[in-house]
């Protein structure tokens, strides 16, 4: 329909406002932030720039709900500015048709929230990390996007995987002998730090002779150096940088060997929940555009509101979760229970419209 098309062009386009402005602000913080690093190794300005370019998609993603609550008001405010919204009323459209037309859109820009989070976070902050260590520490060289190498004299390591709590999966170590000729491969199906040495699990071995190669499986082998410590903890992705499978796979992981797994599933669910919150900020956009007038302060009141909301939902949505971690509570309820509060605004405001 006619009315759907310019509804979605007009909110697509506040979006890609509010896109543009909230990620230019957020990008100078971050590269400020990065200046103190700047100095180390070959880590220069340039260096600087392109990491936090590389962590534009993970910043993209946190600030989505935002992103659709501030580019919404930004564009039903200015067709309501425009008396847009005013003939479409006058000429029989509904608020709740307009509405319907509005989530639509919003419906569309969330699943490609949740591809951003899946797919590209999760790979982008893994290259962004990956290139800021290379740039520190020289003995790290760059793989791929999804794992690294690493050098310690005559050792090279592969790690395809990084886990959190010092741990590595599918773990290839190349040794060389003096003349710089393989003599060892060695693969391990994960590996851990503990006192203060690697223990890897499910070992193959190949060792390299003039006579051939002589392969041979291990449960277990001790190494007192595999990748430096240093590496391990600036390259560690944190629970908020995992996409939902990571998640759910560690956390089930944790689960197997007893181990606390509340942080993954709370993250988990806030993967989950996150697109629909961003359908919800779009909603409360509704009303605040409806009930605000010219005279009754137009589009400044709109944005301090959208402000106000914005500030208001990121520290409850922070403490609820951090609560719920500390009272133990269901990782499913603390994701959910912001998102059901900014439901049920938006829907007791909704309803005042007239």
């Amino acid at each position: 329909m006619v009315l759907d098309r310019y509804i979605a062009k007009a909110v697509t386009s506040g979006c890609l406002m509010a896109c543009f402005v909230m990620l230019s602000i957020f990008a100078f913080v971050d590269f400020v932030s990065q200046l103190n690093s700047v100095g180390i190794g070959d880590y220069g300005a340039l260096q600087a720039a392109v990491f936090v370019l590389l962590r534009l998609p993970q910043r993209l993603y946190e600030l989505s709900p935002s992103i659709l609550l501030l580019g919404g008001i930004l564009s039903l405010g200015a067709m309501a500015a425009n008396s847009e919204l005013i003939v479409m009323r006058a000429s029989g459209v509904s608020t709740m048709r307009i509405t319907r037309s509005v989530l639509q859109t919003g419906f569309i820009i969330a699943i490609l929230v949740a591809l951003l989070g899946e797919y590209v976070v999760p790979s982008a902050t893994r290259t962004a990390k990956t290139y800021r260590a290379q740039a520190m520490e020289n003995k790290l060289i760059v793989g791929g996007t999804n794992d690294i190498w690493a050098r310690d004299g005559n050792r090279y390591v592969n790690v395809k995987q990084i886990l959190p709590d010092q741990q590595l999966q599918n773990i290839y170590v190349y040794e060389l002998d003096d003349n710089r000729q393989m003599s060892t491969m060695i693969y391990a199906e994960h590996a851990q730090y503990q006192n203060e040495e690697w223990v890897l699990n499910g070992i193959k071995r190949s060792d390299i002779t003039d006579a051939g190669v002589t392969t041979s499986f291990e449960k277990q082998l001790r190494l007192k150096r595999l990748i430096l410590l240093e590496l391990f903890s600036v390259l560690e992705l944190e629970s908020k940088d995992m996409s939902a499978v990571e998640l759910l796979t560690y956390s089930r992981y944790l689960q197997e060997n007893k181990l606390d797994d509340g942080e993954y599933k709370l993250a988990f669910w806030i993967k989950v929940f996150t697109p629909l919150t961003c359908l919800a900020m779009l909603m409360i956009a509704m009303p605040i555009v409806f009930s605000t007038t010219p005279r009754s302060g137009g589009v400044g009141q709109r944005l301090m509101l959208a402000l106000l909301i914005g500030i208001i939902y990121f520290v409850i949505n922070r403490s609820i979760n951090h609560l719920g971690l500390a009272l133990n509570v269901a990782p499913v309820l603390s994701a959910s229970i912001p998102l059901i509060l900014v439901m049920v605004v938006s829907t007791y405001f909704m309803r005042r419209v007239k």
